[in-house]
């Protein structure tokens, strides 16, 4: 018999359904990016921004916000530690004074390239359990599911 004070897991039923796997998994996923982040000093939330600037180019403060559903008050202290920190510039649109295009500096691509190595890290340890051709089976169904959610009822992604 086990002592009181040591707690079995419960086992992972069959019946558990994909959304609540999905939630788990995505759960313990943030989790691993943060921490590997996080030895860059940086926040999940950075490496987003700049990821996606270096996807999509310059945008404005509000496509930038609007592409990664961040609240624009939120976005805008978020881009100013950014800023300070050397990552990102915020000029004025040239075609449209009233607004500021966000752009990755020399700075802003390097640290970027550091936390991809880190979350690489983390997601081959997170993905250990599958082959390389598993890997890429599982990343095809969750961009083909992505999309699909994406296009559903206006849900940006």
């Amino acid at each position: 018999m086990k002592p009181a004070t040591q707690r079995q897991q419960p086992a992972l039923k069959e019946t558990a359904g994909c959304a609540l796997l999905v939630v788990r998994l995505a759960r313990l996923a943030g989790y691993r990016l943060g921490q590997a982040l996080e030895a860059l000093e940086m926040r999940t939330h950075e490496f987003s921004v700049l990821h996606h600037l270096q996807q999509a180019g310059p945008l404005s403060q509000q496509e930038l916000g609007g592409a990664l559903r961040i609240n624009p008050s939120n976005l805008v202290g978020l881009l100013d530690a950014l800023e300070a920190d050397g990552l990102i510039v915020r000029p004025r649109d040239p075609t449209d004074r009233r607004r500021h295009l966000v752009g990755l500096t020399a700075g802003g691509q390097r640290r970027l390239a550091l936390a991809r190595h880190a979350t690489e890290a983390a997601e081959r340890e997170l993905l250990a359990p599958l082959s390389p051709a598993e890997r890429e089976q599982f990343r095809s169904y969750l961009e083909r599911l992505a999309g699909h959610a994406c296009g559903a009822g206006g849900y940006r992604c």
